[in-house]
């Protein structure tokens, strides 16, 4: 990266790291295929790796994840699993404290064992938030079940990652498409829109939740789910919201850019939230290298944005919202 080049930033990077790989496969037993991660082939990765392909592309730094981390397993090997990864997050953190972040990995089949681990990372590791899947075995983020863990995440103010997984049921909808084509984009789209009408958005507002790819398909059925929203309720139980309410729920998200450049999904975003909102993310090692570029290139011409703006996507908004890791870049936040 050049001294004249932006600083970028990468919040939607994942690390796939060997004990998960080992626990995943002792859990699908000797008679199971080749180990596969959402239908495709597990690439390589280390830190090493990692780092190597931030200097080739100009990313002088990339938040880790792996959201889905403990979603085969439950009680004390889910728990014994997140704390592994969170701490071997906090020793690439060690390693290289300007080139990584992360976003600490929780059992979300125990809320109390969720929280704890919570506090670990924060409070311990120092790590620069959490993560959560888009909901795990058919149960959203805003459920009644994690609202306790919600409601501590509110009081921390705690930065939170969601990226979408397969949702129960995919098989029979597939097609045979791996999932990433578009039901993750679906299943993001149902995670942001459960939880602004179960009212836990609005319940937790100084949680920030960064919502994967660009919303799925959030900015281009905003509008449609608030106006049929007010006419065929928001779900058994629920208040029905006004479209307004819906629209600003909806809008009160982070949206990362991951695989989301285009100027027709550019457009759409930018109309949904202000660029204060917006971060930069690339999806590595899942989605390969050679789509970087491309991707940074889509943004560099995109027109609807001035140089400012795309600074603040690039790193500033990043920055600001993660503290821990500015302070570690010694890098100035996007202002106020």
């Amino acid at each position: 990266m050049s001294a004249s080049s932006p600083l970028v930033i990468d919040t939607h990077a994942h690390a796939i790291m060997q004990q998960w790989l080992s626990a995943l496969e002792q859990s699908r037993g000797p008679a199971a295929g080749p180990l596969r991660i959402a239908g495709s082939p597990v690439p390589p990765w280390t830190p090493r790796i990692h780092v190597d392909a931030m200097d080739t592309h100009g990313i002088g730094a990339s938040v880790l994840s792996w959201p889905s981390a403990t979603s085969f397993l439950t009680g004390q090997a889910a728990r014994s699993l997140a704390r592994a990864m969170n701490e071997e997050f906090a020793q690439a953190i060690a390693d290289h404290p300007t080139r990584f972040g992360a976003f600490a990995i929780l059992p979300w089949d125990d809320m109390d064992a969720a929280q704890r681990e919570m506090e670990y990372a924060l409070d311990v590791l120092q790590l620069d938030g959490v993560s959560s899947a888009t909901q795990y075995r058919g149960t959203y983020l805003g459920a009644p079940a994690h609202q306790e863990l919600l409601a501590e995440m509110n009081r921390r103010a705690v930065p939170l990652f969601v990226h979408p997984t397969t949702p129960p049921g995919f098989d029979l909808v597939s097609m045979g498409l791996n999932a990433a084509l578009m039901e993750f984009m679906f299943d993001s789209t149902r995670m942001a829109t459960h939880m602004v009408l179960t009212g836990s958005k609005a319940r937790f507002p100084r949680i920030d939740v960064i919502c994967s790819h660009g919303g799925g398909t959030v900015p281009y059925l905003a509008q449609r789910i608030g106006m049929l929203e007010t006419h065929f309720g928001a779900g058994e139980g629920r208040t029905t919201l006004t479209a307004d309410e819906v629209q600003a729920g909806l809008a009160s998200f982070h949206y990362d850019l991951t695989a989301a450049t285009s100027a027709a999904q550019l457009d759409a975003i930018r109309r949904l939230v202000p660029v204060e909102q917006l971060l930069m993310g690339f999806d590595y090692p899942m989605m390969p290298e050679w789509t970087i570029q491309p991707a940074r290139q889509r943004f560099a011409r995109y027109e609807g944005l001035n140089a400012a703006q795309k600074a603040r996507i690039y790193s500033g908004n990043a920055l600001k919202l993660l503290p821990g890791l500015a302070a570690r870049l010694q890098a100035e936040p996007a202002l106020p």
